[in-house]
Order: structure tokens, then sequence, then C-alpha cells
């Protein structure tokens, strides 16, 4: 598990990523056909998330997409650049697009809009309930917060430690957060229109809320992360804990049966509530 998160230092927060430039008249469309994000939509001022899937619609890795008005800029789970870079490349096939993996250091930040100027490229992003403003610089701006905390605040997992390429979209509580249902083709589609015609999946992450005594126990050298139910029985995970308010942040994989049937849920003695993802889909 991650150790418990301190507190915010400012309303900016920085984002670990690796990033991919994607130039080329023909950049966003062809995006477009293989991010499950609406990348033809983004302009200068707006930004997307969403994800890259492989044709089983399993995560690759979730993207933060912002658009100069000449280039896009591409963040993609930390460690995984060079990985999609080499995947991508693979469907480049006759597109007027070319990708590059810069070099020097580029700073992915979320939160004030004053506080990133001048940026690469930057504009008005929407994660689920989390309305922020994200930015691509070539200059980290000095006390920045970590994201994580952030975004668990509102529900929202890191790739490889909350959710991974094991997961779908659906399982990570991301298919009504990075994934467009009014766009046209993009890779793993089917797999992912089929899991939402079902209707149900085994497991979902989920935020949970409990007291502050969790952070101290769950920061120890303890290994233990298994969610109870009221039998006893392990109804699922905890991947990271986190500060919030007054009392504890969790995020944890949960099976659906013991969310449907809203089964009181405990970790390592103490109970917890439901925050954010406990339903199959949210609208």
């Amino acid at each position: 598990m991650v150790e418990p998160q301190g507190p915010a230092r400012s309303g900016l927060y920085a984002l670990s990523r690796d990033t991919l430039r994607v130039t080329g008249a023909d950049r966003k469309t062809w995006l477009d056909g293989l991010l499950t994000c609406a990348v033809a939509s983004v302009t200068v001022g707006s930004a997307a998330y969403g994800l890259l899937l492989t044709k089983q619609g399993k995560i690759v890795t979730d993207a933060f997409l912002a658009d100069s008005g000449h280039e896009l800029w591409l963040g993609v789970a930390a460690g995984r650049g060079a990985a999609v870079r080499e995947l991508l490349d693979r469907y480049l096939v006759m597109e007027d697009a070319e990708l590059e993996l810069p070099t020097a250091p580029i700073y992915w930040q979320i939160g004030a809009t004053d506080a990133v100027t001048p940026a690469l490229a930057s504009g008005a992003l929407k994660l689920g309930p989390l309305d922020t403003w994200l930015s691509v610089t070539e200059v980290a701006a000095p006390e920045t917060a970590d994201a994580t905390e952030l975004l668990a605040e509102h529900g929202l997992g890191v790739f490889g430690v909350d959710f991974d390429e094991r997961c779908n979209p659906h399982e990570a509580s991301l298919d009504r957060i990075a994934v467009s249902w009014t766009k046209g083709c993009y890779l793993g589609q089917e797999v992912v229109c089929m899991q939402d015609m079902r209707g149900r999946v085994k497991r979902r992450l989920v935020a949970l809320d409990g007291s502050a005594a969790l952070l101290d126990v769950a920061s120890s050298a303890s290994p233990q992360n298994d969610v109870l139910g009221p039998d006893g029985s392990v109804a699922g995970h905890v991947s990271s804990v986190h500060r919030s308010g007054g009392g504890a942040r969790l995020l944890a994989t949960i099976s659906t049966s013991a969310l449907e049937s809203q089964a009181e849920l405990s970790f390592l003695g103490e109970p917890l509530r439901v925050a954010f993802g406990a339903a199959p889909k949210l609208s």
C-alpha cells in the first residue's frame, strides 16, 4: 500500500507522467481512433483524460491530453512512455502524425490556472466530479503538492497503484470518467461496449472513508490490506490510503456483490463507508 499523503500545500498539484509529443496534420483524428476520450474535441483551452486499451479492453495506461494549437501533449503513466510510444507506432500507417518522447523534463500539473505561466499547453479538465485546470510546462512550479491525494478525494485512483493493466475501464471505475460514449471507434471499444451492456463487473475500484486511526496503522510495516465483510470474509483489498479532512480516505477494489448488498465493510478492525464508485455504472 502507499503510505498516507500529507496535506496539500497549495492549489497546484503535480501529476507524475511520462510525456509524448504528437505532431502532424492527422494527429487528432489518428489519436481519436486509439484513445477512449474524445480527442477530436480537444482544443486550445480545453484538455481531456482517457485510456489506451488493448484489443481485449484492458488498460495499457491512462492519459492526460492537452492541445497547444500545433501539437498535442500526451501524459501517460510514469514509466510507460517508451512502451506506449512503441505501441502507438504500430498503428501509424499512412497518417500524417509523428510521435516524440522528449528528452528534456516535462511537468504536468492540475489546479490553479495562474500559477503555471507560460505553459506549453493548458486547458480546462473535467475528471468525474473534479473540475480543474491541466497545464504542461518545462518548469516545475515550486511547493507543488502531489496530485494523488486530490484525485483520491474525488474517488480517482493512480495507474500502477490502484488499478493496472489487468483492469478494464469498468473495474477501475473510469467507464464514466475516461470513456466517451458518443465518439466513433477506438481500440478495444467492442469489448468495453459489451461489458457496459452486460451492466455488471465482478469488482470495482471504490473510495472508502474511515477514521484517522487507519492513517497510522496503514503506514506501518504490516502487509495486511484485506477489506472484510460482516462475516469476516474478504470483500476486497486496499491499494492506497490518504488523508481526508479529519479521517482517512482509502481506495480499494471491492467485489460487486458486497457493494450491491451494501454490506458492512471494515479494514483493520475499523468500519468503512463507501464514498465513491459503489454503482456498477456512474451516471
